[in-house]
């Protein structure tokens, strides 16, 4: 009896070794409890994208961006800011005005004798070359950085650089250029400039050799650069409309929606053929997202694991009114990853009423990051800063932001960030 007890006893209290055995096993489930929540928070945070676009070398000397090696420190710096901002993509600007940021089999490199770009031939005749893309990518990948390719899209010349003949694309192709009514290829509702005197010139989004030129541009960053985290769509629409400056007049676009719809352009109205403007306006929206579609297609087929974004303009009746943009068409039909409303406004009640309709419009599939001018919301010069702007995100469980530009990522305005995420 006494024998029985004792192992009766043994059964029901455990040993010291076992004690030690169950707490640590007690404490290998908890670290493995906080280690998978970690890995669930990282995974959000990886979800969301918080951008800044940078236009290479817009602070840098000619000397800079001659000598790769300078070049290279420069890059590096920027994306030691971003890296402060606690951002975790940058939107590098590659395709624009008829250039490329690299070396390319199809267009001209960035001329160094413009401010921000790199040279494969200038005036002086220089021909050595470097790639800054891959730069880029090389430096935001040893930060957790990752670098999307930003292009233009339609917009292809600004007149500060010369008339359109002088562009890479306009004085190959002066075919391409999208006319107003007048026939000047001259975007005179987008004028810039302290006098209201530069203008952007457009390419005819209907046109074949357009559709080609940005197919041959976005497959060949698809081939070239695997380690990109994605390409960007700019400027991925008509020129601003007005009724009394409406686009397109270029040859091959009237001739095209004539044979689609047996309707003349040039004899259009809003006033007094409503229903026929109705169609054109229809029509040109048509040819963007024709766009949108194919060059998504291309991005689809070669990088699956790419994220393709669009910024655009908010408010999408007048959108369509007056730029032909369908971003709600896009993310329905799954042509976009991640749309960037450009919400442009020191009036905060505006941005937030824009941020607030483009969420409930958009897709709830497609993620939205507000777009945000720097200086609307902080002034280095005043000391302000109103936190509310990148507050949106939490306020309408929103996917990120992004901050427009780099050349406005100061230590100042870090620290603010730093003091709002405190």
């Amino acid at each position: 009896m006494y024998k029985i007890s004792r192992m009766v006893g043994r059964k029901f209290q455990p040993r010291p070794r076992m004690i030690e055995r169950m707490s640590i096993l007690s404490i290998l489930f908890i670290l493995f409890e906080f280690l998978c929540v970690s890995a669930s928070l990282r995974l959000e945070t990886c979800a969301q994208t918080y951008a800044v676009w940078a236009r290479p070398f817009i602070n840098a000397s000619a000397e800079t961006r001659k000598n790769p090696v300078e070049a290279r420190k420069h890059i590096a710096a920027g994306l030691d800011l971003v890296k402060r901002a606690r951002l975790n993509t940058v939107f590098v600007e590659v395709f624009w005005d008829g250039y490329t940021l690299y070396p390319s089999r199809f267009f001209p490199q960035r001329p160094l004798s413009i401010a921000y770009g790199v040279a494969h031939k200038d005036e002086a005749g220089l021909t050595e070359t470097y790639d800054p893309l891959a730069i880029y990518v090389e430096e935001g990948e040893k930060r957790g950085i990752k670098v999307h390719a930003w292009l233009h899209v339609f917009h292809q010349w600004n007149t500060n650089l010369g008339p359109p003949e002088k562009s890479p694309i306009f004085g190959k192709f002066p075919e391409l250029m999208m006319l107003d009514k007048s026939g000047s290829s001259l975007v005179r509702s987008e004028a810039e400039g302290e006098n209201r005197d530069i203008f952007k010139v457009f390419m005819s989004p209907s046109h074949t050799t357009t559709r080609k030129l940005l197919r041959q541009a976005v497959t060949e960053l698809c081939d070239k650069y695997p380690k990109l985290g994605g390409l960007q769509w700019d400027y991925i629409r008509y020129p601003v409309h007005w009724p009394e400056a409406p686009f397109d007049f270029s040859k091959d676009a009237l001739e095209r929606f004539t044979k689609d719809t047996s309707l003349d352009a040039t004899k259009l109205s809003p006033k007094l053929t409503p229903k026929e403007w109705r169609a054109w306006q229809d029509w040109k929206t048509r040819q963007v997202s024709e766009v949108v579609a194919g060059l998504g297609a291309i991005v689809r087929k070669k990088r699956p694991e790419w994220t393709i974004s669009a910024a655009v303009f908010p408010g999408l009746e007048e959108n369509l009114r007056i730029k032909m943009q369908d971003w709600k068409d896009w993310s329905d039909k799954g042509y976009v990853d991640l749309l960037m409303p450009m919400v442009y406004s020191r009036d905060y009640k505006r941005v937030d009423a824009w941020t607030k309709e483009f969420r409930e419009l958009v897709n709830p599939k497609v993620k939205v990051a507000p777009a945000l001018f720097i200086p609307h919301f902080f002034d280095s010069k005043a000391g302000t800063y109103d936190e509310k702007y990148l507050g949106l995100t939490a306020k309408y469980k929103l996917n990120g932001y992004g901050l427009f530009a780099s050349q406005h990522l100061t230590g100042e305005f870090i620290r603010k960030i730093e003091l709002g995420k405190e």
